[in-house]
């Protein structure tokens, strides 16, 4: 049967409800009370077991009696919906649990933790469903007369509020965060969105939405700007105010606790305020309101408008799933500035009010919880492209907080491809796009469209996108320079842990740089790092291999981009489980330095990591040049503690294998080739010989990529001793021989020496 055609056999449908639900041992009758075309209602007698004592009195100390007579609704599209349930008008309405209502209807209980209906259709035959739900009710009534509706020890369990048609969205640690023991209230900027009837806000006939902002308001006389009401395709929005008000201190000067269970019977102004003083709010709420009137005095608004009133309970006991004891209370009222007006509120205090939904605002705190991720320090995204866009993006909805991001790229139409973002032909800079988009997730990241490596050296703009707050900062640019820049930052200039994100081999892999403690190992020194220890011949093909490099791809008449073709669902992939290693990375903050390498198998998506831990690398001063330093890698120098041990009475060498950088004035070695066979060791000289030396320089370069190369030599000492004469020659000979720098590295007993000649950069 289709869901719509369920209302053909009311009569038939009722009768096979109430005969499953007389099969439980504690339904003691039923009846079939009506049958018209809204339905059908069924009335059950239904034994409620409770202790001995309250038998005797025929009802437990709070009013639930030994037999409950309880109302069931089935509606037209039973048994494609759930059945209703409803207890007696007079039935104890100071539980938990009692879904919320006003007093002029009956009571119902709410039986089950989240949906009534999967729970009814879960059990496959519709008589199980029934037989099911008439037990739940019976538990429910059990624990309502022993009063155990609440589990007790897991904190005070918030009222009902899960099937509101009204909704108010606020941040609520925020607003909880304010509330002192001196009782006040604090009025917000608010926005409302509504569908439905078009009449009063506040109705039946419609759903109402209020976000309520941060943003305190000053409640001034004829302040027009705070309200506002628009409508256009049948919905109306605009913008009104919300206040907060939480409750006095008592006169002996102690905190006002409600202790007591009040179920949300809240229906008009009369007994919004009543329910006010219940907790302790009646002098904040009654302030508001005088000050409200006074800001609508002159002022006219030929439209209602909704504001929303948020109650401060201070409960006993932390909330349930809080480590708070402040339970908030949302309610919407309309306010009616119409001309001629008697009142703002139109019917005094019959004013209708409707309890609303306390929903949490976006904010990173709710999405972390939603996400069960953990908590991590801010993190500047430097690169708001691809693959940087979708990073943000992954760690703003696993609640991290973006302090920055930086890029001064325009978002164009090709960028559609991959980008995190969908935007029209036109729009912003790619950071101040990615910023508005991390504004809808609670985000308010600082803004940095410049260019990074002009502005790096620069304090105040560094500032900018490598703020105080940024523990982790994420190099996403795909750019040398960027990366080179970021290296000559010190941990003092910049407190931000960098790392860095790349995809290659069109998306069939990718690899992350997790720079060490105290810039050491730096982006640049794991890079080189990266590219002399692949060995895997899949991570070398896709690394090395021009065939899967840059292409230029036409976006228009007379003009390309160059970028890596790939789909949209490969960056997605790889750039998600980046970001799931830079979170491990940033939960671990170990201080080496790491590299991170993925890499889907040819033909297939099974995707394979590896994780490389990489020590501190040996910084050494080198004499001459002024300014130059040459790091050494910690693998480099157990190949020469190796090689040294070897020969312990004479001197012995090899070649240095690594970069040179002019900017960063720096010589990077990651790698050694062995002295040739013709070598000369002496305990007084080591001379390098050259029998094979260029070929095996040549195959050492193709290794890497192309990226790496014969940056110098390097000789053993046999006693703490500098540079002799013989090495200085060297050294000029080897700045006269060769353009790029060379370095001769000595490695002495206790101490490591570093020469270049200052004809070798010159």
């Amino acid at each position: 049967m289709e869901p719509g055609m369920a209302g053909n056999d009311f009569r038939g449908h009722a009768e096979r409800f109430l005969a499953a639900a007389l099969r439980h041992p504690e339904c003691r009758g039923g009846r079939l009370v009506s049958v018209d075309a809204g339905g059908s209602r069924i009335e059950l007698d239904l034994n409620v077991e409770m202790p001995l004592q309250f038998k005797v009195d025929g009802a437990s100390p709070n009013g639930v009696r030994v037999v409950e007579t309880v109302n069931v609704r089935l509606w037209p599209s039973y048994p494609w919906s759930s059945p209703s349930f409803s207890l007696r008008m007079d039935f104890p309405r100071d539980l938990p649990h009692v879904q919320p209502g006003p007093v002029t209807e009956p009571p119902r209980p709410c039986l089950i933790d989240g949906n009534q209906r999967e729970y009814f259709f879960q059990f496959g035959l519709v008589e199980l469903g029934i037989f099911n739900l008439v037990h739940q009710l019976i538990l429910w009534l059990q624990r309502a007369a022993e009063g155990t509706l609440i589990h007790h020890g897991r904190g005070w369990e918030p009222t009902l509020r899960r099937d509101l048609n009204d909704v108010i969205a606020l941040n609520a640690e925020a607003c909880r965060a304010v509330v002192d023991r001196n009782g006040e209230y604090r009025v917000f900027k608010s926005t409302f969105f509504r569908s439905g009837g078009d009449g009063s806000l506040v109705d039946k006939q419609g759903t109402t939405w209020l976000d309520v902002s941060q943003t305190q308001a000053a409640l001034k006389r004829d302040d027009k700007k705070l309200f506002g009401r628009n409508t256009r395709d049948g919905y109306w929005f605009g913008d009104t105010v919300s206040c907060l008000v939480w409750p006095d201190k008592k006169p002996s000067g102690d905190e006002f606790v409600a202790a007591a269970y009040m179920p949300e019977t809240v229906d008009t102004l009369a007994r919004l305020k009543e329910r006010a003083n219940e907790l302790g709010c009646g002098r904040g709420l009654d302030v508001f309101l005088e000050n409200l009137d006074r800001c609508w005095q002159g002022y006219v608004l030929e439209a209602p408008v909704p504001i929303g009133i948020i109650l401060c309970a201070r409960r006993p006991e932390h909330l349930v799933g809080s480590v708070s004891n402040i339970e908030l209370l949302p309610y919407l009222v309309d306010i009616k500035a119409m001309k001629g007006r008697a009142a703002l509120f139109a019917a005094g205090d019959a004013e209708p009010v409707v309890p609303a939904m306390q929903i949490d605002a976006t904010n990173p705190t709710l999405l972390r919880d939603v996400s069960g991720a953990p908590e991590l320090a801010p993190v500047s995204m430097l690169g708001c492209g691809s693959v940087g866009s979708k990073m943000a993006m992954h760690l703003a909805r696993s609640g991290v907080t973006i302090s920055a991001v930086s890029d001064n790229g325009m978002l164009r139409p090709h960028n559609m491809a991959r980008h995190a973002l969908a935007r029209a032909s036109f729009a912003g800079s790619k950071a101040k796009e990615l910023a508005s988009e991390l504004g809808l997730l609670g985000q308010s990241p600082a803004v940095h469209d410049g260019d990074l490596v002009a502005d790096l050296p620069k304090n105040e703009q560094r500032k900018m996108f490598l703020p105080k707050d940024a523990r982790y900062a994420v190099n996403t640019t795909a750019s040398l320079a960027v990366r080179e820049a970021l290296s000559t930052i010190g941990s003092k200039q910049a407190k931000a842990r960098f790392a860095e994100a790349a995809l290659f081999g069109r998306g069939d892999g990718g690899f992350l740089l997790f720079e060490g403690a105290a810039r050491n190992p730096t982006l640049c020194d794991l890079t080189d790092e990266l590219n002399a220890t692949v060995t895997d011949d899949r991570v070398r093909k896709l690394l090395f291999d021009p065939e899967f490099g840059l292409t230029e791809i036409q976006i228009g008449q007379g003009c390309g981009s160059l970028t890596m073709p790939m789909t949209d669902m490969r960056l997605s992939a790889m750039t998600a489980a980046l970001t799931e290693e830079l979170v491990g990375l940033m939960q671990a903050d170990e201080d080496p330095g790491c590299i991170v390498v993925g890499t889907r198998a040819e033909g297939s998506s099974n995707t394979t990591w590896t994780h490389e831990r990489v020590a501190p690398f040996e910084v050494v001063t080198i004499e001459g040049p002024q300014g130059w330093t040459v790091r050494a890698s910690s693998r480099v120098m157990t190949k020469i503690a190796e090689e040294v041990a070897r020969y312990p009475t004479v001197e012995t060498g090899g070649v240095l294998i690594g970069t040179c950088s002019a900017r960063l004035r720096t010589i990077i070695v990651v790698d050694l080739i062995e002295a040739p066979p013709d070598s000369e060791r002496s305990a007084t000289r080591f001379v390098l010989g050259t029998a094979g030396l260029k070929a095996a320089i040549k195959v050492r370069h193709r290794a890497s990529g192309g990226t790496l190369f014969d940056v110098g030599t390097w000789h053993s000492h046999l006693a703490d001793q500098g540079p002799s004469a013989l090495d200085r020659a060297t050294a000029r000979q080897l700045a006269a021989e060769r353009p790029p720098p060379s370095v001769l590295l000595i490695q002495a007993p206790t101490r490591l020496y570093a020469l270049m000649h200052d004809g070798a950069i010159k």
